[in-house]
């Protein structure tokens, strides 16, 4: 008896087809590569927002700061600026508008330098008397939104201090978009 033997017939395995289709006009619409195209604008349009979102941080931080300096600057000419010969003279107390002027700007000077800031904008007022007064059309620009410009007034002998600083974009100025600046009002005064 003869030995059998069975040989398996090997059939060609056929690679499966690229997903590949094509149109009419000849060309070839591969899906890998159109995702590889739609991950790429993805992550272009998240780095744009996550840019714009950090321009926004920094303007709100630099409002923050500027309002700050503008505060310590209206109570440092205050408190440095009083005139206490007029409380002995007359029993109330007034402001030195020297020297209050000069302790505000002083304060502003410094912090400015330690920040290394350059072209920003100051006004400093002062209403010396003992009861106050009122500056019109102080200060020069609104500081809030939707408020026109008005009169800066006080009951009591006060500092009022305005503070423009520019603020530079991380990424909006590729867009056109220049120097924002930051507009802050703050004014401190004496108690009677």
């Amino acid at each position: 008896m003869t030995p059998f033997f069975y040989t398996p017939t090997i059939q060609k395995q056929v690679p499966p087809t690229p997903q590949k289709t094509i149109r009419s006009n000849g060309m070839i619409l591969d899906r890998k590569a159109q995702s590889a195209v739609w991950g790429l604008l993805t992550v272009l349009v998240l780095v744009i927002i996550a840019a714009g979102l950090v321009d926004i941080y920094r303007l709100y931080a630099a409002r923050n700061w500027t309002y700050s300096v503008a505060q310590e600057a209206a109570l440092a000419g205050v408190s440095l600026g009083r005139n206490w010969s007029a409380v002995l003279d007359t029993g109330y107390i007034k402001l030195d508008s020297t020297a209050a002027n000069i302790e505000a700007q002083n304060v502003i000077t410094s912090a400015m330098q330690t920040r290394g800031i350059s072209g920003y904008a100051v006004s400093i007022r002062v209403l010396p008397d003992s009861f106050g007064g009122t500056v019109s059309g102080f200060p020069p620009y609104p500081v809030r939104m939707g408020q026109a410009l008005g009169d800066w007034s006080s009951d009591e002998p006060a500092v009022g201090v305005y503070l423009e600083v520019p603020v530079e974009w991380t990424i909006l100025d590729i867009f056109g978009i220049g120097l924002k600046e930051v507009r802050v009002f703050a004014s401190a005064g004496v108690v009677q």
